[in-house]
């Protein structure tokens, strides 16, 4: 693809190149005066650039798989040329203390260029515990498979949040147990930016998880709990102070008088949250992996009053095929959204908020699941959170060195609560329920939209496996997208590779 037919749609003085150069400098060309002071170890450094196009147009939108899940990385309304370089070392180590540092900075060629640090953090690890602080991957985004679709809460659709975490570093045996129960943890602060309708908007995130590991058997579940609070917008002020930030944490109504009468009656902030259940099972010949994820939006929906709202998934990984290393089937469902029988279905309207009204997104992506569409807006930006959905992922090896991965994904979409509603009803007229919609409505069947979504991968690894070859086909046929194609082709070299 040549350069020159995107740099004509492109603006070039929006682009600002000088912390890519500076990096490139520094390790590039005298890479050795970090290297000969020994103050990092196991150093890890890789350089990658990929060319993103719809075969349509270099302005012409991209298929779904192209740009969801890539942390955000890729403009999905044109063509993209990225171009990056990873870093990471330990820079302290002795006894039970570890200092690790990782970055990664992303130059963006595209109708929205950028130059960002997509991740960028340090890490502090004592005996069995870990602090982090800066912008890294979210353990939930990344602990189910490579190959899933992301999970509620977290996947990598989005840049990741910067926060700073306290968390166990693996599963924590229980004493007395002889390491039959295990537990792991976090507890973390996050800080929103400032391109949203409240400004200035924290993350509370935290999770807690048992595991039961015994011959063959190994089960794990957990309870996650993130909430957005706190921010402004012009003179309207949430409450921040230490006393809402326990409120925060407890999943209490707030005590404050400035918070508004809901957050006074209900609990603070917008909640996100989840039930988490796993299921492994270890075999001679292959492992199973059975989850199960309810979806918690309210006090309501902790109450399981849509039990089948959520994600189902399994996946197989045999032992004796390096032809197929992971298979995965996942199911997506939120049709019921807390939902009476009489009301439209998804009245709960997840990932929006009334007071939060930029939603369960970041940087204009959906943080969890991204078959909840968003359009980037400041306020109620989820257009499309009634979804059904199947997805299917292999991977594998099919000679030395060349590997492949093949998704696919079938969504069944109905829009959101709004779009079911002809007229609202009179009070006379409604069930004697409070909070519930009362409206006449369109059947649902008049909102389904039809979706195939297809990604095949090659990626081929040199000899020595420091330089890495890919390409990405993709398609979408239906009637939630255009038909459309794409192409993603990659070139990625380790520079400096476990060498000291």
């Amino acid at each position: 693809m040549p350069l020159i037919l995107i740099q004509r749609k492109i603006n070039m003085r929006d682009i600002n190149y000088k912390y890519l150069l500076l990096t490139y400098l520094y390790f590039f060309i005298n890479p050795s005066v970090l290297l000969s002071q020994q103050l990092i170890s196991d150093i890890n450094i890789t350089n990658g650039i990929s060319v993103t196009s719809n075969l349509m147009g270099l302005q012409d939108d991209l298929p779904f798989w192209l740009h969801s899940n890539k942390n955000g990385s890729i403009d999905k309304n044109s063509a993209n040329i990225n171009n990056y370089i990873t870093f990471s070392g330990n820079i302290y180590k002795k006894n039970n203390l570890s200092i690790d540092l990782e970055t990664k900075l992303l130059s963006r060629l595209a109708n929205t260029s950028s130059n960002h640090f997509e991740v960028g953090y340090i890490k502090l690890e004592l005996h069995d515990y870990e602090i982090i602080a800066g912008r890294f991957y979210d353990p939930l985004s990344v602990k189910e498979n490579h190959l899933s679709i992301g999970s509620f809460m977290y996947s990598n659709n989005s840049l990741p949040i910067p926060k700073i975490a306290i968390k166990t570093k693996d599963f924590i045996s229980i004493p007395k147990t002889n390491d039959i129960v295990r537990y792991s943890g976090l507890i973390a602060h996050g800080w929103f930016n400032s391109n949203r309708y409240i400004q200035n908007v924290y993350l509370h995130e935290k999770y807690f998880y048992l595991n039961i590991k015994y011959a063959f058997f190994d089960a794990k579940a957990g309870i996650v709990h993130n909430v957005q609070w706190g921010g402004y917008r012009d003179t309207f002020k949430l409450p921040s102070d230490l006393r809402t930030y326990f409120e925060v944490i407890l999943a209490k109504g707030s005590s404050s008088r400035i918070a508004p009468s809901g957050e006074q009656s209900n609990v603070v902030g917008n909640s996100i949250g989840a039930y988490d259940f796993n299921l492994g099972l270890i075999f001679n010949k292959f492992d199973l992996n059975i989850y199960r994820i309810f979806y918690l939006e309210d006090k309501v929906s902790a109450r399981f009053r849509s039990p089948w709202d959520g994600m189902w998934g399994v996946v197989l990984k045999p032992k004796s095929s390096t032809l197929f290393r992971n298979i995965i089937y996942e199911h997506i469902n939120t049709k019921k959204m807390d939902s009476f029988d009489w009301e439209p279905r998804g009245t709960a309207n997840y990932y929006n908020h009334g007071i939060y009204a930029t939603g369960w997104t970041y940087n204009n992506r959906v943080i969890g699941n991204p078959l909840i569409l968003g359009n980037g807006s400041l306020i109620s930006p989820i257009y499309n959170n009634i979804v059904i959905g199947h997805h299917f992922g292999i991977d594998g090896e099919f000679i030395n060195n060349i590997n492949f991965q093949f998704l696919y994904t079938f969504s069944r979409n109905y829009g959101r609560v709004e779009d079911q509603i002809v007229s609202y009803l009179s009070t006379g007229n409604c069930p004697p329920v409070e909070n519930t919609v009362c409206a006449e409505l369109k059947p649902i069947s008049q909102l389904l939209k039809k979706n195939h979504s297809i990604l095949s991968s090659i990626y081929i690894l040199s000899k020595d496996e420091r330089i890495k070859y890919g390409v990405n086909f993709s398609t979408d046929i239906g009637d939630l997208y255009e038909n459309t194609t794409g192409i993603s082709i990659s070139l990625e070299y380790k520079l400096i590779y476990n060498k000291y």
